[in-house]
């Protein structure tokens, strides 16, 4: 296994620049994410690191190793795409075998022992029973199994994983997100996992990296990245419902701060809350503006103000769920708030009830990201 460590990489198509000097390290051992929306250059980075993509300028180490002058064979790294690109006059257990036998990698294994990895791998994802069929007599799901066992028969130095289970019902993603998780850990594997789908990104990694056109918004943990988003780009895109993102101006009045959403709530900025709306300020229309970030579970509904952040409004919607409910407020610009309740919301649409913030899971942005109607577009 190996660290694999990316300082300054730039991709250029022509004149276009897909990847901005984007950096990171995935520790040996670790199971690290690219998480981002399509187009934001997950692939690309990920064909870089294989060698399938030539790296415009900077560098990417294998250890201590630069890498990225040399062929992909020469990288001992294992692929596996959202497309199945599995051979269709080969059967299953021919597909799974194929990179054991591939002259490059110089296994020269015995029989016995590509039959005892060929198995290991199948059984591990449950596939074994489908090693005589061909690939057209799949379902796309066992296609996509099909595709992940040849990807990690081989002992590699790092896998590189692009969507692998983009493609599987809810039942078998869950499942084999699982197998993933214990394949990593139960062989200490390096694994590079691109997705678009954040609670992929937050069930499986150890560390994490959210990109959006071709930048680095945020690396860390799964915790930070949903607990403390740096960006209101990656509060919006982890997070279901996602995270409230509310424009409003800053009011000052000798000491006191005041945060005021047009006449739908106002309420003051105390303390260290009051520090981080001044840190990231936009003058817009001659105002001074900010973007006030809260997930839907940190605020708190009631029939009486419980705080003097609390303030009222008329329910829009309720959805029941199975151990919460989400409730849905529309503010006077359209905008929409989201709260999550902990199990049953007893309060019905149109009833007026109170809002109250959690201080605590307050955020301040500068303003990247439109909220409307139908949800979040970049500006």
């Amino acid at each position: 296994m190996a660290e694999v460590r990316l300082e300054n990489v730039v991709k250029m198509y022509g004149k276009k620049m897909a990847i901005r000097g984007v950096s990171f390290t995935c520790r040996e051992g670790e199971f690290f994410s690219i998480l981002g929306p399509t187009g934001a250059g997950k692939t690309t980075i990920l064909k870089m690191i294989a060698g399938i993509e030539n790296v415009t300028s900077g560098t990417i180490y294998f250890d201590d190793r630069v890498i990225h002058h040399l062929p992909p064979q020469e990288r001992n790294v294992s692929m596996a795409f959202e497309t199945y690109n599995l051979y269709p006059h080969m059967t299953v257990y021919d597909n799974i075998a194929f990179p054991l036998r591939a002259p490059r990698w110089r296994l020269k294994l015995t029989p016995a022992e590509e039959k005892r990895r060929v198995e290991e791998i199948a059984s591990f994802l449950g596939i074994e029973k489908l090693f005589d069929r061909l690939p057209q007599n799949l379902s796309g799901g066992q296609k996509q199994r099909v595709s992940l066992a040849r990807a990690l028969v081989r002992r590699a130095e790092v896998y590189l994983l692009d969507e692998p289970i983009a493609h599987l019902d809810a039942k078998l993603k869950f499942s084999t997100q699982t197998l993933l998780k214990e394949f990593a850990q139960q062989y200490g594997s390096t694994v590079i996992y691109v997705t678009h789908d954040f609670r992929e990104a937050l069930a499986l990694s150890d560390q994490m990296v959210v990109l959006r056109r071709g930048v680095v918004e945020q690396e860390g943990t799964p915790e930070e990245v949903y607990y403390s988003p740096r960006t209101d780009f990656v509060g919006r895109l982890v997070g279901d419902p996602p995270m409230n993102l509310i424009d409003g101006e800053v009011i000052f009045q000798g000491e006191e701060v005041t945060f005021r959403k047009g006449e739908d709530f106002v309420f003051r900025l105390r303390g260290e809350l009051a520090g981080k709306a001044k840190e990231v300020i936009q003058e817009r229309n001659g105002k001074p503006m900010v973007c006030l970030g809260i997930r839907p579970e940190h605020i708190r509904l009631g029939e009486e103000r419980s705080s003097e952040n609390s303030f009222a409004l008329p329910i829009y919607a309720v959805i029941h769920e199975s151990e919460s409910s989400v409730v849905t407020f529309r503010l006077r610009d359209n905008t929409f708030l989201y709260v999550r309740t902990v199990g049953f919301c007893k309060y019905g649409k149109a009833e007026r009830v109170w809002l109250d913030f959690n201080p605590d899971w307050i955020f301040f942005y500068r303003k990247t990201v439109e909220v409307a109607k139908e949800g979040s577009s970049e500006r």
